[in-house]
């Protein structure tokens, strides 16, 4: 048993080290995608903003008259 102990010890400290990597990608992913589509509805929101805005602006009116 004396012979497998630093064995055993290494295969708990990388199996600690991957699984913290893993765990940590994982995070990352999510904030990631969480993060995009925040963005993606900021950047509709405010599409629709701006094409709203420029259709009922009196310019646009005295434009299209």
């Amino acid at each position: 048993m004396d012979n497998y102990a630093g064995l055993i010890e290494m295969g708990f400290f990388y199996s600690i080290a991957i699984g913290f990597g893993v765990w940590q990608w994982w995070k990352m992913r999510r904030e990631l995608k969480q993060s995009r589509a925040e963005r993606a509805e900021r950047e509709a929101a405010e599409q629709t903003a701006t094409t709203t805005s420029a259709v009922s602006s009196p310019e646009a009116s005295d434009r299209a008259a």
